[in-house]
């Protein structure tokens, strides 16, 4: 672990030493709370109407993979306790105000991914540019000096797993509701 740690922290030293002062107001907009959830959320929104679908599922998986993975970030949070980047070494320069949450995972890299995957996998045409929003969220979580790389890893790769779930379930529930609609002729046994 402690290799992890000492990559870690070099990693966001690096960061910090390769600020780019027009940069960083994109990454502080990049890490706005609306960002991660409604503009994500909201590609999901269009994405549907413009499908014309009678039920918006790319933003209804949207929704409720963001609510249950911040509810796991929260969670896991408590459990794992990490301290923040510039907690561990003063020298460091948060951009941004450092939440008073712990760092593991980093929520917004959680809630980015898991709206970005579960709408990517609704719409798939958009994987490429949702995928690139929520590492996008990712980053400049570093970028800010207020998580470690670890930290958005972990995030991206737990909102992954639970927008893989709630996409796997809404597609097992739609599924469920064609067979029941069809006439028994039709059916299965």
């Amino acid at each position: 672990m402690n290799v992890i740690a000492d990559a870690d922290l070099a990693l966001v030293r690096a960061a910090q030493h390769l600020r780019f002062t027009p940069l960083d107001g994109l990454m502080e907009l990049a890490s706005a709370w609306w960002f991660k959830g409604l503009v994500i959320l909201g590609v999901g929104l269009i994405a549907d109407l413009a499908r014309r679908s009678r039920l918006p599922l790319g933003l209804i998986c949207g929704v409720v993979a963001y609510a249950l993975s911040e509810a796991a970030a929260v969670a896991l949070k408590g459990l794992f306790e990490r301290a923040r980047p510039s907690l561990i070494d003063t020298t460091l320069n948060p951009l941004v105000a450092i939440p008073e949450s712990a760092a593991m995972p980093s929520g917004h890299a959680t809630t980015a991914f898991a709206a970005a995957v579960a709408i990517a996998l609704i719409h798939p045409r958009l994987r490429v540019p949702l995928i690139t929003l929520a590492t996008l969220v990712a980053v400049s979580r570093v970028y800010l000096g207020v998580h470690f790389p670890s930290d958005v890893v972990v995030g991206a790769a737990l909102g992954t797993v639970i927008a893989l779930g709630v996409v796997g379930v809404a597609q097992w529930l739609r599924e469920g509701l064609r067979r029941a609609d069809r006439p028994r002729s039709l059916r299965q046994p």
